[in-house]
């Protein structure tokens, strides 16, 4: 009996010793930047059976898959697969820990171009470390027998191999042969030519690898890696995950129970990049010098930013901080100072609106913020501000005053919804209807206002034209074109203590008949309130929602039509002969085989005492 209770206790001592460190306590402390998966295990089991996890392995998206992993492994892999057999899906499977993605600031000068933060990538295989470890010994044997320059080295006891290449492993595309590099000790490559020091790589890539108990070390140098293996082995080092900073983020982020989170040092990087330029040339337009202007935009009290991804059962919660402490909130973090107030959805708003997102901040104060904040970063800029608005309507009235009847005239509430596209074709899935409405004291001098404006047009007077709608006076302002695009318009009226500026006449008239309590409303929507609590409720200062499979549709077949090209301004597609284009989303099913896939999402905004943090809710869809 005793023999067996020896036994057990000397398994669990085993076992605790071999334990692999929690992210946060595995990175030293001066990590700029850690992203990290805690359990590649649990996190595969709750994405596969996630919404998104269940879409892409759904058979209607069979087609689309295979291309899209074809594509990806000949574009980014095939490098990796000719020289070393690198086969992703070889690998994928020992992700049964966590997986993290650190850059340490270590010996990184900004100031020289040569000097880059240490990347260093941990992967914990678990139970599966011997086949880690054959997959490893697979890859030196490849690279004894190839051009690649291999040295070895011992960190703390363990060996690892650094690897000297001309070109990174992970490309695509039939590449030239590696240029193998000079060892220590001469002039003469691994295959015995010289190399030519003018027209030879003289600052070849390095990448570090080795195993540690259970755990796939790479790093892209040695600079901060030593402090990374001895917490694997049991060592002590001052962790990221002991900055107050750090516990700060974990606390709002709830990362002990994420299924990934990242943290960036921001307050470390920002100094660091200051310090650099600190003996740089003074000067740049209006005498704007970029220290001066982070201080002033209060940039330099930001101490970090972080997000968590939560996935269970009942949806995905992200959580999202940007660290600003009270007393160090100045410059911009002092101005968007976002009202504690009702942020739902009123009653004018429809329910069958795609998109709504409300925010409270008060318009007057903020623009006499941006008046004095832009003065203090440069007088110059300043004064030609001032002097631009100040002439604004002058030609007609010497007395009118643009700014208190447009800016002094903002209230704090700023509401805006979208509906579904009109049509299928191309122009109307890019364009969907869209309705703002901004908060004022006095709309009849907000209206004034922005007559003034419309007369400075291209075309004039003619460029604003004035309506009646059921006894509402309605602008309609002509915006500038734009090459390619249709002749676009602003229609604008004043209800209520609101102005609203709409994407098309249909809607804003829609909105005017809605106002008199025509229509189901947003907030009455089944789900919508039992969403928002999730996320805090609907009183933080700004709420958002979405329908993503009325948003969805619409870019989903925009994409199987015509691909990136009318989905993203600016992106061509490939001209004849070229490359076959990737992803190829012609191979995408019609939206309706798996729009079961999509539901709603709210989110909520706001200060609160560590900063200003976003909540984001999707729950899984009721109708699946």
């Amino acid at each position: 009996m005793k023999r067996r209770l020896l036994g057990t206790a000397l398994i669990l001592c085993l076992a605790v010793r071999a334990a692999v460190p929690e992210p946060a306590q595995l990175f030293p402390q001066d990590t700029l930047l850690l992203a990290t998966i805690p359990d590649g295990t649990a996190a595969r089991a709750a994405v596969g059976s996630a919404p998104f996890g269940r879409l892409w392995n759904d058979p209607a998206m069979k087609s689309f898959r295979d291309k899209f992993e074809e594509g990806f492994r000949t574009r980014f892999l095939a490098a990796a697969d000719k020289d070393l057999g690198l086969k992703l899906e070889d690998w994928a499977p020992l992700v049964r820990g966590q997986l993290s993605l650190a850059f340490l600031r270590a010996d990184w000068d900004p100031s020289r171009e040569d000097s880059d933060p240490t990347m260093v990538l941990l992967m914990d295989a678990r139970d599966r470390a011997d086949e880690l470890r054959g997959r490893l010994t697979e890859i030196r044997t490849r690279l004894d027998a190839s051009r690649w320059t291999l040295r070895s080295r011992k960190i703390r006891d363990i060996e690892f191999w650094t690897l000297l290449v001309d070109r990174p492993l992970i490309a695509g595309g039939e590449g030239e042969e590696p240029s193998a590099q000079p060892d220590d000790q001469g002039n003469e490559s691994v295959d015995g030519d010289a190399v030519d020091g003018e027209d030879g790589p003289t600052e070849p890539w390095e990448l570090t690898f080795g195993q540690v108990d259970t755990v796939l070390v790479l790093a892209t140098g040695i600079e901060g890696l030593e402090r990374v293996v001895a917490r694997l082995t049991g060592g002590s080092v001052p962790a990221v995950g002991d900055l107050p900073e750090f516990q700060t983020a974990a606390a709002a982020g709830e990362f002990r129970n994420a299924t990934g989170y990242a943290y960036l040092q921001a307050g470390a990087v920002l100094n660091t990049m200051t310090a650099a330029d600190a003996d740089g040339e003074s000067g740049g337009v209006f005498g704007i010098q970029p220290n001066q202007l982070m201080a002033a935009l209060g940039i330099d009290g930001l101490q970090s930013v972080s997000g968590s991804v939560h996935q269970s059962e009942a949806g995905m919660m992200m959580r999202f901080l940007a660290a600003v402490p009270e007393s160090g909130r100045k410059g911009l973090f002092q101005l968007l100072r976002f009202e504690i107030k009702d942020a739902s959805p009123p009653t004018f708003v429809p329910a069958e609106a795609v998109e709504f997102q409300r925010i409270r901040l008060n318009g007057a104060r903020l623009w006499t913020g941006v008046e004095a904040l832009v003065r203090q970063v440069s007088p110059q800029l300043g004064t030609l501000l001032s002097m631009s608005l100040g002439s604004l309507g002058k030609d007609r009235d010497p007395q009118f005053d643009f700014q208190k009847m447009f800016f002094g005239n903002l209230g704090d509430d700023w509401i805006s919804y979208r509906k579904a596209p009109r049509g299928k074709s191309a122009a109307e899935l890019a364009s969907p209807p869209s309705i703002t409405l901004v908060g004022v004291v006095n709309a009849d001098q907000m209206l004034a206002a922005i007559r003034s404006v419309g007369g400075l047009l291209p075309g004039g007077p003619d460029d604003l034209r004035e309506r009646e709608v059921n006894g509402r006076k309605v602008l309609t302002l002509k915006l500038p074109a734009v090459p390619g695009q249709p002749v676009r318009t602003l229609e604008i009226a004043a209800v209520g203590g609101y102005v609203a500026f709409a994407s098309d006449a249909p809607l804003l008239e829609e909105f005017l008949r809605s106002v008199e309590g025509a229509g189901k409303p947003l907030r009455e929507l089944p789900g919508l309130g039992e969403a928002a609590q999730r996320v805090g409720g609907m009183d933080a200062g700004i709420f958002g929602f979405q329908n993503q499979r009325e948003s969805a549709a619409g870019a989903w077949e925009m994409l199987r039509q015509d691909g990136w090209e009318k989905l993203v301004p600016g992106m061509k597609a490939p001209s004849p002969g070229s490359t076959a284009p990737w992803p190829d989303f012609s191979a995408l099913p019609p939206f309706e085989s798996v729009s079961k896939y999509f539901g709603i999402n709210v989110s909520s905004a706001g200060w609160e005492s560590r900063g200003f943090q976003i909540r984001s809710f999707t729950p899984v869809p009721k109708s699946w």
